[in-house]
């Protein structure tokens, strides 16, 4: 599908015009990493802050996600249909969409696939199970260039 591409054989002005190009590429790209860390980094510490470590008969007195105490007729909680714990009333986000409400971390989960494009690749993984991460033709070119200086 990409072919060779021989930086010799271009001009200097030309092979300079399509590094520049190949470099902001690459800041770009790092760029979009480090947004995506962030995002899953910040998803990390809302799971954290609700797993603590309970015994089971806490968990079910208490919201898995503030630990806030859970009443027997007043905001009983109700169980998660992403992840199944128990949450209260405060700790639901309703999706407007499809009118189910999923807890916060199960919905900011849903958010970081969906900023992140992950959703795409997990749904292209179900249908071409053997295809992997392939690199790109710019950053073939920027090595080769690279191992020619």
């Amino acid at each position: 599908m990409a072919q060779e591409v021989d930086l010799n054989s271009l001009q200097d002005l030309e092979r300079e015009v399509i590094l520049q190009v190949l470099y902001r590429d690459q800041a770009i790209q790092n760029v979009e990493e480090e947004r995506i860390r962030s995002l899953k980094t910040q998803l990390q510490h809302l799971r954290w802050t609700g797993s603590k470590g309970l015994s089971q008969e806490d968990k079910e007195r208490s919201c898995a996600r503030c630990r806030r105490a859970l009443g027997l007729l007043l905001n009983r909680g109700t169980a998660c249909q992403g992840c199944s714990h128990r949450v209260c009333s405060g700790c639901r986000v309703l999706l407007r969409r499809t009118g189910v409400w999923r807890c916060t971390v199960c919905y900011e989960d849903r958010n970081v696939k969906i900023k992140t494009g992950e959703w795409f690749f997990e749904e292209r993984a179900k249908k071409f199970p053997a295809e992997g991460r392939h690199e790109t033709a710019g950053a073939k070119l920027l090595q080769s260039y690279q191992s020619l200086r």
